[in-house]
């Protein structure tokens, strides 16, 4: 019973890879054949990673991918590819994608947005058309040789006329090609605060214990530019060890105010989401409503919930 069972979910997931690969005139076979489409007419790159046993894949696949109208914007937006991270594994490791699905969206000018979990109908198009905005005029023809030759040929025939007294030849002057910054196109000048980190609680006991302990001076360390406090030297000796898995994300920054107005302000401890085993803090309950709404808007900065795991409010 439980081979038929598993034979099962093997025919499910392949039948749903197949469909969204059998739509050739909406995605690419190879990431190398959209990055090269994207590059020759300037359009948005869509990358949208799949994975087996991914309930919201096939999910996506079945209410999302297999409307016209969405494969109607697939070909007129961008250039797209559907790749699968447990077999384009050296893809998943390039771009960092870790849970599926995930979609990233590179424009013309290299922004990067990475857009972890499942998407509706409407989200999807509203991605599309923003990514459509994005992308650049397609160039001119170039003239073939021979057309150049015939021309060439026609202007050596044609006699000038001649120009007259006040004739004055009005040229564009070119403008000099900008140097590339050696900023990332979404760089963000972050300003945290003073104090310390989580405002003096132990971060070890509000993952393991979900208590609010208040740390202790003599118990603290740094992580990126953050001191914090504990409530033991354990507890101290744990966040050195996996400092990443208890520090809150975007060095406790608002990721709704960081991702809508670029401005990094640092979040209150009376104000939390955990999302995926991740904790993150916000300025207010507003912004806190509107991640719990739609955290996958702001999973870009960072990482967020690609498995649908439910955001639960930290309660002090």
């Amino acid at each position: 019973m439980i081979r038929i069972h598993s034979l099962l979910l093997v025919l499910l997931f392949s039948v749903h890879g197949v469909a969204a690969y059998g739509q050739q005139s909406v995605w690419h076979r190879t990431l190398a054949d959209a990055q090269r489409q994207a590059t020759e007419e300037g359009r948005t790159l869509l990358i949208h990673f799949s994975g087996n046993s991914c309930s919201f894949c096939v999910k996506m696949d079945r209410e999302v991918f297999s409307s016209p109208q969405v494969q109607q914007q697939l070909r007129r937006s961008v250039a797209a590819v559907y790749l699968n991270r447990d077999v384009d594994i050296a893809a998943a490791l390039q771009f960092g994608v870790s849970r599926v699905p995930t979609d990233i969206i590179i424009y013309p000018d290299g922004t990067r947005r990475d857009l972890v979990g499942g998407k509706s109908h409407s989200r999807f198009l509203e991605l599309l058309s923003d990514a459509r905005a994005h992308n650049r005029p397609r160039p001119a023809t170039v003239p073939s040789l021979r057309s150049q030759q015939q021309t060439d040929r026609s202007m050596a025939t044609t006699p000038i006329a001649p120009a007259e007294g006040n004739y004055r030849v009005a040229s564009t002057p070119v403008q000099p090609v900008p140097t590339p910054s050696s900023q990332p196109a979404d760089f963000v000048e972050v300003d945290m605060s003073a104090g310390p980190g989580l405002e003096g609680f132990c971060p070890v006991a509000l993952r393991e214990l979900r208590q609010w302990k208040q740390g202790v001076e003599r118990h603290s360390c740094e992580y990126q530019g953050i001191t914090y406090r504990f409530s033991s030297a354990a507890a101290r000796d744990a966040f050195v060890a996996t400092p990443e898995l208890y520090a809150p994300e975007l060095q406790g920054c608002d990721p709704v105010i960081l991702t809508k107005d670029r401005r990094a302000v640092t979040g209150s401890i009376r104000f939390g989401v955990w999302l995926d085993g991740r904790l993150f803090l916000f300025q207010d309950a507003t912004t806190r409503r509107a991640f719990k709404d739609a955290p996958e808007l702001y999973s870009s900065m960072r990482s967020a919930a690609g498995n649908g795991e439910s955001a639960a409010t930290v309660r002090q």
